[in-house]
């Protein structure tokens, strides 16, 4: 073999390790470009699961008081300061003013959380329903309540529409691949990520500290389609104007978005209020029964008849209807004087408290026939037969059952009379034929588009 025969080989040689060094290099490269992604994202997953659980626990937990202003499903307003603190009020109680101030940095301390940040050290955004901010709320709060914000994919497709059927104009029929109208979210999360160019306006976001509590500076805008979003600004009931999911490039090369969201969906908030409403609903009937001693008995339930307004009188030989308001005069007449007319001290439903006057259409309460009101008997009661609840634990002999509506479903209507007279329009599977025997087996299930009862017995 000739010297340059083995020069050109030794020369080939070399051409293919430097080629295999790139490629192995550029591989590597994109397996820690990937593994850098990855890990961003499980950052920002990890700070928007925590903002949203404080959120629906906020939501849940709220302190009640008589005059209603705070009550079960209320959530902060933003943080328009960046202090960490959320603003005293975000519009007013229809949602026609304020509603830039419905957006705004999460409000880390009014939560109780520690500072959270996203992967690229920013702190989380936030958006709330004006149905469901706590200043200035709304008349009427619950699990009938709907989210109001619209959210689309990253492909621009509505998959939460806040538009309700009697919105404004500009909420369009939606298409096949959009979300039906009423079901917006009640709160976005955002984790705003690192600034990008901005598409609509082809502007730069400015952190500094002029810009610090500009949200444009920190939430992105897109053009997919030829149409565009923006993420710096909302409007409650439509569907142009909402928040889109990223990361995205939209119709550029360049990234366009990306911010991360994080959604409340009306059913995730309601659920554990519901829980919560059911809770204070318990607690009211075992210091009633408690104060009795012995006795341990119940009020009669108040009559649902289609032919009536709604009535929450106390009605002899009812066992199942709604939660009667004090005084309970039947349930006395029928004791001899010796049951209580009134629910005891602790009972934050005392006196028609005002947050109560939201929930008392939609809660139902069915007692056992041996704990009905009557004189003093001899003994005290015991459940020969009593009430049950089906795929439950310790599921039998309940003396009594409370029941929390959820959001209405297919085929129930609650306008009228008529309709907030038929128990169907309320309660589903064996709940709905709930009779007054005494001794009815009640459905405790996992939430579905059928069924959404909160089910809690003694």
């Amino acid at each position: 073999m000739s010297a340059q025969k083995t020069q050109y080989g030794a020369a080939l040689i070399i051409m293919l390790l430097i080629m295999l060094s790139g490629s192995l290099f550029m591989f590597i490269s994109s397996l820690s470009s990937a593994r850098i992604q990855n890990s961003r994202a499980k950052i920002d997953e990890d700070a928007l699961a925590q903002a949203r659980e404080a959120l629906i626990a906020y939501a849940a937990a709220s302190a009640l008081t008589a005059a209603g202003s705070k009550r079960p499903g209320n959530l902060p307003c933003p943080d328009t300061n960046n202090d960490g603190i959320a603003e005293t009020s975000c519009g007013n109680a229809s949602g026609s003013s304020g509603q830039n101030l419905r957006l705004g940095r999460l409000p880390w301390k009014t939560l109780g959380l520690t500072d959270l940040r996203d992967s690229s050290g920013e702190r989380l955004w936030y958006a709330v329903s004006s149905n469901f901010k706590n200043n200035t709320p709304i008349s009427i709060l619950n699990s009938d309540t709907p989210g109001s914000i619209t959210v689309r994919d990253t492909s621009g497709n509505i998959i939460h529409n806040g538009c309700l059927s009697n919105s404004p104009p500009n909420c369009p029929a939606p298409t096949s691949a959009d979300a039906a109208f009423g079901t917006g979210v009640v709160a976005v999360i955002i984790a705003p990520g690192a600034p990008l160019l901005r598409q609509t306006t082809h502007s730069a976001q400015e952190r500094n500290l002029a810009g610090i509590n500009v949200p444009s500076n920190y939430l992105d805008s897109i053009i997919l389609n030829g149409v565009s979003y923006d993420n710096q600004s909302f409007t409650d009931f439509t569907s142009s104007k909402g928040f889109i999911q990223g990361p995205s490039g939209g119709d550029s090369t360049a990234l366009g978005i990306n911010d991360r969201l994080a959604l409340i969906t009306q059913e995730q908030l309601i659920s554990p209020v519901q829980k919560r409403v059911a809770g204070e609903l318990k607690q009211c009937l075992n210091e009633y029964a408690a104060a009795d001693g012995s006795f341990a008995r119940y009020p009669w339930a108040a009559r649902l008849n289609p032919a009536q307004p709604v009535n929450y009188t106390d009605t002899s030989g009812i066992l199942f209807g709604r939660i009667p308001d004090n005084p309970f005069s039947n349930t006395k007449i029928n004791s001899s004087n010796q049951m209580n007319d009134t629910w005891m001290g602790n009972c934050n439903i005392n006196s028609n408290s005002g947050w109560w006057m939201n929930w008392k259409e939609i809660v139902f309460y069915g007692l056992a026939d041996a704990y009905k009101p009557i004189a003093l008997p001899a003994t005290t009661p015991t459940c020969g037969t009593c009430l049950s609840i089906s795929s439950s634990e310790n599921s039998s002999g309940k003396q009594f059952v409370v029941i929390v509506t959820g959001r209405k479903i297919s085929g129930q209507n609650r306008g009228n009379s008529a309709d907030k007279g038929t128990l169907a329009n309320y309660l589903e599977n064996a709940n709905r034929n709930a009779d007054q025997s005494g001794a009815y087996t009640f459905a405790r299930e996992s939430f579905s588009a059928t069924f959404n009862d909160t089910v809690v017995s003694p």
